[in-house]
């Protein structure tokens, strides 16, 4: 009976895989079997993935049901998060909404720009918008494969439409979906306050947990280890803070989505980069500062 399912509604890149991964771990007798790939993702677990809220349709419908089952809320532009979550509860015991915060948000853009896809140009652009925008508002001819492509137009075209997609994805304006059955649960919480977020979670669930949660406490730190955008947000936030107010900071090369972050957020602050030609983006504070000029 899905009445006894506790559903894991998240966002690619949001740490659905690894939530589902504990939960089944701490409430199974079974030895603890590590779940994660060198690149962060807990993908080594398989768990009981449903897809989307057509996954959920069919698998309500099945006579096998599981104590777990993960799944995305929105997979398609005129999804509503609230309205499927909502749909779910009919018929699920509990769901656990895992979402990005302030403090993630960045890191779980990354996540979902690299964990998931061999390549996201290829694999997802065409996906979530038009590819022909890149050919067609910038200096690309129409037979250039993507990883073709120079630097700096992905970079730029990711600062106009990146950004926005994932945003809209997670419904980062959407009002949050107030629930009796639905437990809001952040990327941040989850992190970074590992054991009162899962216990918390267990109670909220009416969950028997086997095995402490202590015994988590390895493996977590294990995965935060693995996590290499762990602290994009404070960075980036750093960085565009050091760079309107001439201070002078330095930074390591970052990934494009967060390079892109940066330009974007820049612009909604009226500064436009110099970009043309940029294919390495600055790693200086004041280096960066003379690329802008205000618009």
């Amino acid at each position: 009976m899905t009445e006894k399912t506790t559903v894991i509604a998240f966002h690619g890149g949001c740490y659905g895989t690894y939530l589902e991964w504990c939960l089944s771990t701490l409430t199974s007798s079974e030895d603890i079997q590590t779940p994660f790939n060198s690149n962060g993702n807990s993908h080594k677990f398989l768990g009981h993935h449903l897809g989307c809220i057509q996954g959920w349709r069919i698998y309500r419908n099945k006579p096998q049901h599981y104590q777990f089952v993960r799944l995305h809320p929105k997979t398609e532009v005129d999804h509503c998060i609230q309205t499927n979550l909502r749909e779910i509860a009919e018929q699920a015991d509990k769901i656990i909404y895992l979402c990005p915060d302030k403090s993630t948000l960045l890191l779980c853009l990354n996540n979902h720009f690299y964990k998931i896809w061999d390549n996201w140009f290829s694999q997802s652009l065409g996906i979530t918008s038009d590819i022909n925008k890149i050919y067609n508002n910038w200096p690309v001819t129409a037979d250039t494969p993507v990883d073709q492509i120079s630097t700096w137009i992905l970079r730029e075209f990711c600062s106009f439409y990146l950004t926005p997609m994932w945003l809209d994805q997670i419904g980062w304006n959407d009002v949050p979906c107030n629930h009796p059955k639905v437990m809001i649960v952040t990327v941040g919480q989850l992190l970074r306050d590992f054991e009162t977020t899962l216990t918390k979670i267990q109670n909220f669930c009416d969950l028997n947990f086997i095995k402490p949660i202590s015994e988590l406490l390895l493996y977590h730190e294990q995965n935060l280890q693995l996590q290499k955008y762990l602290n994009h947000d404070q960075l980036c936030n750093h960085i565009i803070k050091s760079t309107i107010e001439n201070f002078d900071f330095s930074w390591s090369p970052l990934s494009l989505p967060s390079e892109s972050w940066i330009q974007w957020q820049l612009r909604n602050l009226g500064y436009e980069i110099r970009c043309n030609e940029l294919d390495t983006f600055p790693t200086n504070s004041l280096q960066l500062k003379e690329l802008l000029y205000s618009v």
